[in-house]
């Protein structure tokens, strides 16, 4: 990996989305391609939902997804849904690029804050995230609807 050949880049259409699959895949790995591609489109249409890839030349080693949400606690906020790199590409400082790039995103966006949400179990994840200053804020609860 050549760092000064590393860019961000919007993933905007099929061909785009088809190459975030096996990253994507990585995080998310109970998906199939089909159940990807329709959840990016109903979450893209409905919730702005984007997907910014972290290429070296045409290769993508990380990606996040993000939207804008608002609420009564935050107002209007950037909220990173998928926060994931390539297993090859692991603790060689990417993800910690796309947490700045969601900054810069958020400022662009005139938003107050930026939010996301972990596992309890993913010790990983919870110290990568408070290595780069972020606070554990709040417990999240879930419910099945069926």
């Amino acid at each position: 990996m050549d760092k000064s050949t590393l860019k961000f880049t919007k993933m905007q259409n099929r061909e785009d989305l088809e190459k975030c699959f096996p990253v994507m895949k990585e995080l998310r790995p109970h998906l199939s391609e089909q159940e990807y591609l329709d959840i990016y489109r109903h979450a893209h249409s409905m919730d702005g939902y984007e997907i910014i890839a972290l290429q070296d030349e045409d290769q993508i080693l990380a990606l996040m997804g993000y939207r804008i949400v608002y609420d009564f606690v935050r107002g209007r906020h950037l909220y990173i849904d998928d926060l994931v790199s390539t297993e090859k590409a692991r603790s060689q400082g990417l993800g910690e690029k796309l947490l700045k790039h969601a900054e810069t995103l958020a400022q662009q966006l005139n938003c107050k804050s930026l939010r996301l949400c972990t596992g309890l179990e993913n010790d990983r994840a919870i110290k990568f995230y408070e290595k780069n200053h972020w606070t554990q804020r709040a417990v999240a609860y879930i419910k099945r609807s069926r």
